[in-house]
């Protein structure tokens, strides 16, 4: 999730400086010095001091990048000589611009313009300017990964903020400061922050970055085991994400997963289907296949299998259509589990078959091997050996090619058995199939959240 900017900082200034500190961010130094050199041609050194000095500056520090610190060094004097009579605030935001623009490139000298920045803000006593500085500069921190720096700048910008009685940036820093512990596995503190945060935002403009927070919260109590604080926090983040369709369906994705952890079919289906129906709406056929694909399952388990059979199919297609070869392979084993459960084992063996081909993970191809074992076992005992053969021949050679030995023994010799071994063939199968049905079992996919 992206850290929402504290405030606007910059005052208005020509397009030239705005496209010099856009080229600074994007590393494209020479075309900066080229936009400051036409904003210093057009700007008046007794009218414009401000946009002057900036540009000036802007200039110094893009000469400075390319090694040339003879121009550099006059640049920045002219710039301290200009800005002698600027007041403070003004050259704090043109610092926090360059500061800013050199975060975007990951440039080391960024935190020196930081603090020039605070600095100038501290000096010209404007406490909102200085909260609003020393959060842009901790959420740079945050993106950066120094959370040590990022803590203590979004706690002084709350703080300021406080003092200056600016709710939007106390509100904007909480959120960061949220982000930052809840990164650094501090969830007590990040929902305080969030506590205080939507208390705050009174415009509503956190809304989306709020609900965001609660759904990693929402994780990580899932993973904890404390499933009723999990719930709480992603009802609150449905609440919140408003028109966010990204938000929305994350949260509707999750609240299906936590429902499917407690064998709530009923509710996990409902939150599906609004899923589906936004990404319907949205155009997102990559939501739509996994949401096809979870609702397919959960029709499996509740025996709809008409039902299972059409959205695990649609799912597949999809999958397929957009190269999602894991979901495909995923939903071409549950299509194994319906034909099977219809008796159709022929049709189930090229399902499971199909799988194999799409499967490209470790973990996938446990999976088809112990689908494989599926089918093998029922052709079995349907008297079928064109099918049971080939789909245990199938799963041997999967655990084969994955060094399961241990499986490849129970498993080896199939072929061989005579007619009055049947009985120990049939014996062996289901040993290996005890480990199968823990694998296939869709009630085994419930607890991603």
């Amino acid at each position: 999730m992206s850290l929402p900017p504290i405030a606007a900082l910059h005052p208005d200034r020509p397009d030239e400086l705005a496209a010099g500190a856009a080229a600074l961010r994007d590393g494209r130094v020479a075309d900066a010095i080229a936009a400051y050199d036409r904003a210093l041609e057009r700007l008046s050194a007794d009218g414009q001091p401000e946009q002057r000095g900036a540009a000036l500056l802007a200039r110094g520090l893009a000469y400075q990048l390319l090694g040339d610190t003879s121009k550099a060094t006059t640049d920045v004097l002219s710039a301290l000589n200009v800005w002698a009579l600027v007041r403070p605030d003004w050259a704090s935001s043109a610092m926090s611009d360059l500061a800013e623009a050199l975060s975007g490139a990951g440039n080391g000298a960024a935190d020196a313009y930081w603090q020039a920045a605070l600095r100038l803000a501290e000096r010209s006593g404007n406490v909102g300017l200085q909260a609003a500085v020393a959060g842009e500069w901790g959420r740079h921190a945050a993106r950066a990964g120094d959370a040590v720096t990022a803590v203590a700048l979004l706690e002084k910008s709350a703080e300021l903020g406080r003092r200056a009685g600016d709710d939007a940036i106390v509100a904007k820093a909480l959120v960061n400061l949220a982000r930052v512990e809840l990164d650094s596995g501090r969830g007590g503190h990040a929902m305080r922050n969030i506590g205080e945060a939507l208390a705050r935002d009174q415009r509503g403009e956190l809304r989306a970055a709020t609900a965001g927070l609660l759904i990693d919260v929402a994780a990580g109590a899932f993973h904890s085991g404390d499933t009723a604080h999990a719930e709480l926090c992603l009802e609150q983040a449905l609440s919140l994400s408003g028109n966010d369709r990204q938000i929305r369906e994350r949260t509707l994705a999750a609240l299906a997963g936590l429902a499917r952890a407690r064998n709530d079919f009923a509710a996990a289906a409902r939150y599906g289907e609004e899923l589906l129906d936004s990404a319907r709406r949205g155009g997102d056929l990559t939501v739509a296949a996994e949401a096809l694909h979870d609702l397919g399952r959960m029709a499996l388990v509740a025996g709809v299998l008409d039902d299972a059979a059409r959205r695990l199919t649609e799912s597949v297609v999809i999958a397929r259509s957009l190269s999602l070869d894991s979901l495909a392979a995923s939903g071409s084993r549950a299509l194994a589990e319906v034909s099977i459960q219809r008796g159709a084992l022929l049709r189930a063996l090229g399902y499971a078959e199909q799988a194999v081909i799409l499967s490209m993970g470790q973990d996938d191809l446990e999976a088809c091997a112990a689908t494989l074992l599926l089918v093998s076992a029922e052709a079995g005992r349907a008297g079928l050996d064109d099918v049971a053969r080939p789909a245990n021949d199938g799963a041997a050679e999967i655990y084969r090619l994955l060094e399961r030995d241990d499986l490849v023994q129970v498993l080896s010799g199939e072929t061989a058995l005579p007619v009055e071994g049947a009985e120990a063939r049939t014996n062996r199968l289901e040993a290996g199939l005890e480990a199968a049905r823990s694998v296939v079992n869709p009630a085994a996919n419930s607890d991603r959240l």
